[in-house]
């Protein structure tokens, strides 16, 4: 059995595997909803493996479905570079299209400057990069959601690359204008734990008492602190010179890994490549700026570093 590389198909799943939704999808392959679903059914006949599970009015990807949506997405990149170097642009620049996702404090600081040198240069080339809460970075690349995935912690699935691009450098923060709120700390949301861990890894067993503000955007929560909402602990390399904010003194700061994701494959197109090298570059000088302009305490490891220099270690000694 071959699946020709314009099987309508294959590429009928691969649209229903980005949208999760037969109606969008249908839409967007100008096709009924129902010959949508008898594609699937012939596909999924065809392969002897179930491509999705339908339940509670929603879709998911079985691990065969996701492991025939990244074939399908290597072959849509290869396709796209062999296109451009037989009939396309003869200038040699990249075309195409890639998905990134990454945590709320690092695209607009990070991802997004890393990569805009890269686009710049290449008018035929187009990103979806945006942002998603922690815990659910690992599981949008492993879903094939995106391509590429910046995080704080290293994903444990077998077949993903785990590249260590950088240190965020975390401390406490208040207003340096107005005061009265000093039990008041300031979150993303109610299942953001990251000031309990900044308190944890400065006494080993204490989190103070503490009244709860939350803003989900990053930069609003910087804002309140401004404002004397509260205090937070925010990367320092977000801290702008001209904000009435201060580094709270008596606390030190904690290394926390980044870390960039992506499916192992024994071939990577040339778009790939200058993804992966251009954030491996870029993204270490910007995770290692010090906006705010003051000295710095050493600074302790978080755990999750401290776990990754542990195996960065025993693979260099195997």
């Amino acid at each position: 059995m071959r699946l020709p590389l314009s099987s309508p198909l294959l590429e009928s799943f691969l649209v229903l595997a980005r949208e999760l939704n037969f109606s969008r999808a249908a839409d967007l392959l100008h096709i009924t909803q129902p010959a949508l679903t008898k594609r699937i059914q012939n596909l999924e006949s065809l392969l002897g493996h179930a491509l999705l599970i339908r339940q509670y009015g929603s879709l998911e990807l079985t691990e065969s479905g996701r492991t025939l949506q990244r074939y399908g997405a290597a072959l849509e990149h290869q396709e796209t570079e062999l296109l451009a170097s037989l009939v396309g642009d003869r200038t040699g620049q990249l075309a195409g299209f890639f998905r990134v996702v990454t945590f709320s404090s690092a695209l607009r600081s990070v991802v997004l400057p890393a990569l805009a040198q890269l686009l710049r240069g290449a008018p035929k080339l187009s990103c979806h990069a945006f942002k998603a809460e922690v815990e659910a970075l690992h599981e949008m690349l492993i879903a094939g959601k995106v391509d590429f995935c910046v995080s704080l912690s290293e994903c444990e699935r077998a077949g993903i690359e785990n590249v260590q691009i950088g240190i965020e450098r975390d401390v406490l923060i208040e207003s340096s204008v107005h005061t009265g709120r000093d039990a008041c700390y300031i979150d993303h949301d109610p299942r953001d734990n990251f000031t309990e861990k900044f308190f944890l890894s400065q006494t080993g067993s204490t989190v103070p008492r503490m009244e709860r503000a939350y803003f989900d955007d990053i930069y609003g929560l910087i804002d309140a602190v401004a404002e004397g909402v509260g205090r937070a602990v925010v990367p320092v390399h977000l801290l702008d010179p001209s904000l009435p904010v201060r580094i709270v003194p008596g606390f030190m700061p904690i290394d926390v890994p980044v870390f960039l994701h992506y499916h192992h494959q024994p071939y990577y197109t040339r778009l790939q490549q200058a993804v992966i090298e251009t954030l491996l570059v870029n993204c270490p000088p910007l995770l290692r700026a010090n906006r705010a302009g003051v000295a710095l305490e050493p600074a302790m490891a978080d755990d999750a570093l401290v776990a990754a220099q542990s195996r960065q270690r025993q693979r260099a000694a195997q």
